[in-house]
């Protein structure tokens, strides 16, 4: 069955891109991008519920799918709001396609999510074959060139589609086709096998937890919030991260979250209204210091006066290529990827003048590259000498790499998510922690 080992089929120069200084690294992480984490983390909002109350909830989700053979539910040491969902045993794991059931084609973003555990919505359709009835089973494959033709009525033939499990029919051809001005909603296909073995549950996201990936749970618990304190989430939307640290606060204390789209800002306030500490703003972040001297009051918008925040979050725009399983990449061109740096470096210049002497500022990214993770680091401790390197605790991923001007000392107090040291069943993450000189 094939499967790729490079997000970037027939793209060798952007491949190059990724890994410049330690390139001998650079296959096991193209292949290792390409897989499907197997273990699923939920964060519980403990202001709420108790973790307690929300495994037995998940158990009781998962024995109602798959009875006497569902999978362990745990927590972790260090992170008690944290709870993983087991990948299913190997015979529960498709492994080919039946050739007898019918055809669905999804793109493969909708194909990444399906294989972390969703079903799939009717946007991510791309094809069905004909003839294809309610409840009736059929084998989903991704198109990964993306020349699938949406609607297509006749199987889809291609050398490089990728056969990702089965699943049960809810929506038929004249409604997710129909061109009308309402498009389809819903779950079109209800997953009920992948070749991930991730459950299959959907996202049980609500009020009382959260589905998160492990590492931006623990790049909060590197921020390491203190009830009390007024903190800054630079690049808040979704709002997840900004949630989190509103709940390590005790909801005692200010969070200011800012995000340059209006749109996104607007589909998070839902969920930031859950807590009485969070405000916010549509505000661009390269521009939050404000230019003139503060004011005797304390300023509750942006821009802000210099060292008005205790600790900072500046989990800055990216190239996303963490994101895990990366069937196929939506960057084609190596100046898009050479863009990102420039915005994070003028967005770490702001929080550094936001954060007051002795204040914490943690930067991270969903990415993988050099340039954007130790590079940027790097770029920071040459350009700033009043912020210094910490320890990016607590550890739950492997040190950094190595560059020129970032020695193994230094690496080591970093954090990558990659596919090498521990809990490599996770997604692509960087996250470095610094302190401003009082």
């Amino acid at each position: 069955m094939f499967y790729p080992k490079t997000p970037f089929l027939g793209n060798p120069l952007l491949e190059a891109e990724i890994l410049k200084v330690n390139s001998a690294a650079l296959a096991p992480l193209l292949e290792w991008l390409c897989r499907a984490p197997k273990v699923t983390t939920y964060r519980v909002n403990t202001l709420r519920v108790s973790v307690d109350a929300f495994r037995k909830k998940l158990e009781e989700k998962l024995v109602a799918r798959y009875g006497q053979e569902s999978p362990r539910v745990y927590g972790l040491p260090n992170l008690p709001e944290v709870l993983c969902i087991d990948p299913l045993a190997t015979r529960l794991t498709q492994t080919s396609a039946d050739p007898k059931l019918k055809e669905v084609i999804v793109d493969t973003s909708c194909g990444a999510a399906l294989l972390r555990g969703a079903h799939i919505y009717a946007p991510g359709v791309l094809a069905m074959e004909s003839n294809a009835q309610l409840e009736e089973l059929v084998s989903v494959y991704a198109d990964l060139t993306g020349k699938c033709k949406r609607g297509s009525i006749t199987r889809y033939d291609s050398s490089v589609k990728i056969f990702l499990g089965t699943g049960k029919v809810l929506m038929q051809r004249y409604q997710l086709f129909n061109n009308s001005d309402q498009p389809a909603n819903g779950i079109a296909v209800e997953m009920q096998s992948n070749i991930s073995g991730v459950p299959s549950l959907g996202d049980l996201s609500n009020e009382d937890a959260l589905l998160q990936n492990l590492p931006s749970i623990v790049c909060v618990r590197v921020l390491d919030p203190q009830p009390g304190e007024r903190i800054l989430d630079m690049c808040a939307a979704p709002g997840n991260k900004t949630s989190h640290i509103a709940e390590l606060l005790g909801d005692q204390g200010s969070v200011v979250a800012l995000d340059n789209s209006a749109s996104r800002v607007r589909s998070m306030l839902p969920k930031l209204a859950l807590y009485n500490s969070i405000t916010a703003h549509v505000f661009d972040s390269t521009k939050t210091v404000a230019p003139d001297p503060a004011p005797s009051a304390e300023v509750t918008g942006p821009p802000f006066p210099c060292g008005s925040f205790d600790r900072i979050l500046l989990d800055a725009p990216c190239s996303g290529l963490g994101n895990r399983p990366q069937l196929s990449c939506n960057i084609k061109k190596a100046k898009v990827l050479q863009s990102y740096p420039n915005i994070q470096r003028r967005l770490f210049g702001q929080a550094v003048q936001l954060l007051r002497p002795g204040g914490t500022l943690v930067y991270s990214t969903c990415t993988v590259t050099e340039e954007e993770c130790e590079g940027l680091v790097s770029w920071a401790l040459r350009k700033f000498p009043e912020v210094r390197l910490v320890d990016a605790t607590p550890r739950w991923g492997g040190p950094g790499l190595p560059l020129p001007n970032l020695d193994a000392t230094k690496s080591r107090l970093l954090q990558r998510f990659g596919p090498s040291g521990e809990n490599t069943d996770t997604v692509g993450f960087f996250i470095a922690k610094f302190q401003k000189e009082s």
